[in-house]
């Protein structure tokens, strides 16, 4: 998979990175951490072992709560699975891509150390945690389609000239 500038720019827009720097973030965005899942595609299921959280790059992912059945849906700049690491418990939850996504995995090992590292990313993940099989409605629909012109920002314009440069954003993986 190639990872071009804008995926790599809506990937620091995530709602987990969002405002955190280039240099601390550059170290950890590895182009094989991202993968693709086709619609319908299970992405874990409930009881799976955790080992890792997702960011959603492109597409939509449906998450259901197996203790109360509600379905929740993450778009582009969510991110979901870091309940059950916190908590450091099994999967509580089955996710389902929506549509065909591209996605973007950290381990448990690195989101532990991101998160000991930066406050921000802290205070994210435990805003998210509870958030998700705590809803009151059964379903909760989902809004229109997020676009990268929601974040009012203008194309890769967060990105020095020179950040691709000493980076090989081909991935050699299928």
């Amino acid at each position: 998979m190639i990872v071009d500038a804008e995926r790599l720019r809506l990937l620091k827009t995530n709602g987990l990175f969002r405002g955190i720097s280039e240099s601390f973030l550059k170290p950890h965005l590895k182009p094989k951490n991202f993968f693709e899942v086709k619609e319908g595609e299970i992405i874990y299921v409930c009881g799976d072992e955790t080992f890792e959280l997702f960011l959603i790059v492109e597409g939509e992912v449906k998450i259901k709560f197996s203790c109360n059945g509600n379905v929740k849906y993450k778009y582009l700049s969510d991110f979901f699975g870091e309940d059950e690491i916190l908590n450091g418990s099994e999967r509580t939850s089955t996710a389902v891509a929506n549509t065909d996504c591209i996605l973007f995995r950290i381990g448990s090992a690195e989101l532990k150390q991101l998160s000991s590292s930066n406050k921000k990313i802290t205070d994210r993940l435990n805003s998210n945690n509870g958030n998700e099989s705590s809803n009151s409605h059964n379903i909760i629909e989902p809004p229109e389609y997020l676009s990268p012109t929601d974040f009012n920002e203008e194309p890769g314009s967060d990105l020095p000239e020179n950040f691709d440069n000493d980076v090989n954003w081909t991935s050699t993986e299928t």
